[in-house]
């Protein structure tokens, strides 16, 4: 039958009846040596314990050897090299906390023995610590399967080996904790995001803590809360409840270090205060041990805390130290350079907002300047337009008048002459012979009937010009800078009178007709002259549209103006059936300076002005209603007030 019996202050042996001696002293050192050479050289401590295995199954020799590691809580272990045994699970949950415990890294015989199931086929079985500074860390298990004296030079052999593994181990834990540093260090020059440096840092010292959870929660400085926790592994629902937490004194091991700007270490959830209002929820999802620690900013604010979380109750370790220390400073540089580069992007963006407004400024007043230019321009176009349009109507107007105001006097000195002429006729026996054959050589009864159809003609031509004159005058309107009561017909028939030399057949270009379908309109208070302006540049936008698609059309160019009133506004609609304005431009034609025309044909002023005109000086609505391929309708809508 098999025993477990403490044989030193770190070895425990199962002895058999029969006995065997081990490899002698002087092979064993040389191995030893080469062992701690290799070492020092092993950069995987996994090798290195796998090393370890085949060293210890040749130098004794055994056929079974394998390595345990310690958890981080110190409760459970976890075989990290070796042979498998099927009937023995990869972890193994020591019986008893104490039983890892020691201030001398060794087990005294006050401490309860420490079992392992052995393989079946053991008969006699070593179990070694590798010690560490406050507990060991792990331990080295070997069996024989037959019989087997664990002498002292074996036992000894196996401590060494095992001091060599717990050197090792710390030098790589401490190696690891660098390389974490490092990488995270890296991640933040990178400008990676705080919360995703934060999942990393968990991820990275979790694997070097065993059955550790490790997580992260910042400070909210308005609120006092710690939110947007990082908890890669912690239960989710344990992980949510705390993600709000206030701090204060007794607000569990995260809020309470906090509030003190100092580590707190909850080894027992169970029995500590701090944890009194939420204890219950602790221990409901499991959790035991919380060592928290918080991290400052340069200035000694708390940003937020680091913590080290256990599902049993356990004391932190020199290690344990170390990585809370560590880790509190890398969360702090990770929060600061994103509080920084959030800053930055805040400044950057705006920087970018202001140079978006200045620009948006600028191009506005460009913009304007633009307007102003064309308004300029085309009111200096129309000013002398205007002038040049009375003074014809100036200089037309005096022959005019000479000619209207004498033919009273014409058809009276006619009458008279025609009188004469017929008592002559009647007389014609009675004259000389010289009077009367002139007399007979004119034909007195045609004169008589056409003279009055002459005199006719003439009135009727002066009254044309007459007429004339007047719409050129009341198209300019110089005289006239208020808003003053307008027949918005005479207006319209005005500007098609300027426009009538283009309206006409012109070598391959075909008469364009015009229909005017007129309501009854009110008098309408506006700027007559600039009315008249939208108007001429609405209509000449169609006449030069029907000029470049007559080839195109089927039917005759067409012009149809037509005025209304609709909802106390003065409506006048000018549709021409030029082919209509493509859809993916429509919404651009009031723009300054965009046209449709060829090069040198257009400013594209003429319908940014009369959208000014209409929208801006009279208050009313322009709109453009066209459908590609039939025709483009104008809409004038001007408010309107019935003249006094």
């Amino acid at each position: 039958m098999q025993t477990t019996q403490l044989v030193s202050d770190s070895a425990f042996v199962i002895r058999s009846v029969a006995s065997r001696s081990s490899t002698g002293p002087r092979s064993l050192q040389e191995i030893l040596n080469q062992f701690s050479q290799s070492a020092l050289m092993e950069t995987e401590i996994i090798s290195l314990y796998q090393n370890a295995v085949t060293i210890i199954k040749e130098a004794l020799p055994v056929p079974f050897c394998r390595i345990w590691q310690v958890t981080s809580d110190g409760c459970s272990l976890w075989q990290v090299a070796g042979d498998q045994d099927s009937t023995i699970s990869q972890t193994f949950v020591l019986p008893t906390h104490a039983a890892v415990e020691s201030s001398q890294g060794a087990i005294t015989s006050t401490q309860q023995p420490l079992f392992i199931p052995a393989p079946k086929e053991s008969v006699s079985g070593v179990i070694v610590q590798v010690p560490g500074q406050t507990r060991w860390i792990g331990c080295i298990e070997v069996h024989a399967f037959d019989t087997y004296e664990f002498d002292d030079a074996a036992i000894q052999f196996l401590q060494t080996v095992g001091h060599i593994l717990a050197g090792a181990t710390e030098r790589h834990r401490l190696e690891a904790l660098t390389h974490t540093q490092g990488h995270i260090l890296e991640k933040v020059a990178a400008e990676t995001d705080a919360y995703t440096v934060f999942d990393i840092l968990c991820r990275l010292l979790e694997n070097q803590l065993p059955d550790a959870f490790c997580s992260v929660l910042v400070l909210d400085p308005e609120s006092k809360r710690l939110r947007d926790g990082v908890a890669p592994t912690l239960p989710p629902a344990y992980a949510q409840g705390i993600d709000g937490l206030l701090i204060g004194e007794c607000a569990g091991s995260c809020g309470t270090a906090a509030y003190r700007g100092e580590a707190v270490f909850v080894n027992d959830i169970a029995s500590d205060p701090l944890w009194a209002p939420f204890r219950d929820f602790a221990l409901s999802h499991g959790i035991r041990a919380c060592w928290s620690i918080p991290f400052l900013s340069k200035s000694g604010d708390v940003l937020g805390t680091f913590a080290i979380t256990h599902r049993e109750s356990c004391k932190p370790t020199t290690h344990h130290h170390a990585v809370l220390k560590a880790a509190a400073h890398l969360a702090s540089i990770a929060i600061e350079a994103h509080r920084t580069k959030l800053s930055r992007q805040q400044l950057h963006q705006t920087l970018e907002e202001q140079v978006a407004a200045r620009t948006a400024e600028l191009h506005s007043t460009l913009q304007d300047l633009k307007k102003t230019q064309s308004q300029l321009i085309q009111a200096e176009k129309m000013s002398g337009l205007g002038q040049m349009v009375a003074g014809v109507a100036h200089e037309v107007n005096n022959p005019n008048t000479f000619i209207s105001g004498n033919i009273d006097n014409l058809e009276e000195y006619a009458q008279e002459l025609m009188a004469w002429a017929r008592f002559c006729q009647a007389e014609q026996a009675n004259l000389p012979p010289q009077l009367a054959a002139k007399l007979q050589s004119l034909d007195i009864d045609y004169v008589v009937d056409d003279l009055p159809k002459v005199l006719d003609s003439i009135r009727l031509g002066s009254e044309r010009i007459k007429h004339i004159v007047l719409g050129l005058r009341n198209f300019s309107r110089l005289d006239e800078s208020d808003q003053k009561p307008v027949d918005i017909h005479e207006g319209i028939d005005n500007t098609l009178m300027i426009l009538r030399h283009r309206l006409v057949a012109q070598g391959d270009q075909p008469e364009i007709k015009v229909r005017c379908h007129y309501g009854q309109l009110p008098l309408v208070r506006c700027f007559a002259n600039q009315l008249n302006q939208s108007i001429m540049n609405i209509l000449s936008n169609a006449i030069d549209a029907l000029h470049e698609h007559h080839e195109h059309q089927s039917s005759e160019p067409l012009i149809i103006i037509s005025t209304e009133v609709v909802d106390e506004h003065v409506v006048i609609r000018i549709l021409d059936n030029a082919g209509g304005i493509d859809s993916d431009v429509q919404h651009r034609i009031f723009e300054p300076f965009f046209t449709t025309k060829a090069v040198g044909k257009g400013t594209g002023l003429g319908l940014s002005i009369s959208y000014q005109i209409v929208v801006e000086q009279h208050k009313g609505r322009l709109t453009c209603l066209s459908e590609p391929g039939k025709g483009t309708e104008f809409l004038i809508e001007l408010p309107y007030q019935a003249a006094s």
